[in-house]
């Protein structure tokens, strides 16, 4: 039943002001805004975004919610940042620091070949830019790096991935790759004595899966669904049939999160064995737009 989910189709960022959010990613990262859901009691306003066919979707929050909890440390287990694909980086991030975006880390020739930059949504949501193809340190599926090579560079910023840093490897693997059928693409490592690291990637549908694995024990896990703060908040898989994509899910180890209420027909929140929260929907699908 690895079907049952369809992929990371989308990340779902946390904004405390809806209207400055769209500003920010539709006025100046150019995405298109193709649905607007209205709050409601609990929270507000939702909205679904896109761009080159790949989403990305701003949950409004109500004041009061908890406050980040988010450090900019790789060690910290869970969401890591959501990577961006640009065809020219300094172009774009010069756009986005003349606008008074935050870096945290200026364009460079990065570790796999590829040219990064790292920087902070109104909300402190850490996004990454990535211009070119990852020069993986070994291969398991080159079919399925030819085509992510082969795929047109965007215009304008389009979702590529999610980095996700977990407790253990094995674990992670058991559950996107064994369970729910993410094959992985290759891997980067890293031999540093201090601080050891590898970069597992998994194609897990039109998105990425960047699974971060380190030689040193994890920060805990920030989230909280009790008091979801601004800033990443979930990775974002669809499925068509959302029961049984959590079946599927629970069968794998996740948690559900809450009691009653926490899963509708449409959409429903869970957690990895690392605490990162995976929201399953229906809505998401591709459709024309």
């Amino acid at each position: 039943m690895a079907g049952a989910v369809d992929g990371l189709h989308f990340g779902v960022v946390g904004v405390t002001d809806v209207g400055r959010a769209l500003d920010f990613y539709c006025g100046l990262l150019e995405f298109t805004l193709v649905e607007r859901q209205p709050g409601t009691a609990d929270q507000g306003d939702r909205c679904r975004l896109a761009s080159d066919g790949r989403f990305l979707v701003l949950q409004e929050l109500r004041p009061g919610r908890g406050e980040p909890g988010w450090v900019n440390d790789d060690l910290q287990a869970g969401m890591r940042h959501i990577g961006l694909k640009v065809d020219d980086i300094d172009a774009w991030a010069e756009r986005v620091r003349s606008a008074g975006a935050r870096f945290t880390l200026e364009p460079t020739a990065a570790f796999g070949d590829v040219r990064i930059c790292f920087f902070l949504d109104p909300d402190g949501a850490h996004l990454e830019f990535i211009q070119g193809d990852v020069n993986y340190t070994s291969v398991t599926s080159p079919d399925l790096v030819e085509a992510e090579r082969a795929a047109p560079v965007p215009a304008t910023p389009r979702f590529d991935h999610v980095a996700v840093s977990v407790a253990d490897l094995g674990t992670a693997l058991g559950f996107y790759t064994g369970h729910l059928g993410f094959p992985v693409l290759g891997q980067l490592r890293e031999d540093d004595p201090e601080r050891g690291f590898t970069i597992t990637y998994l194609q897990a549908g039109p998105g990425i899966l960047e699974i971060f694995s380190f030689s040193e024990p994890l920060l805990v896990n920030s989230f909280n669904a009790s008091s979801p703060a601004p800033g990443l908040l979930h990775l974002g898989l669809a499925a068509a049939d959302v029961p049984a994509a959590v079946a599927h899910l629970l069968a794998g180890g996740a948690t559900l999160l809450g009691a009653d209420g926490a899963q509708t027909h449409d959409m429903a929140l869970l957690t990895d064995a690392d605490g990162t929260p995976l929201e399953v929907s229906s809505c998401y699908l591709p459709r024309a737009d």
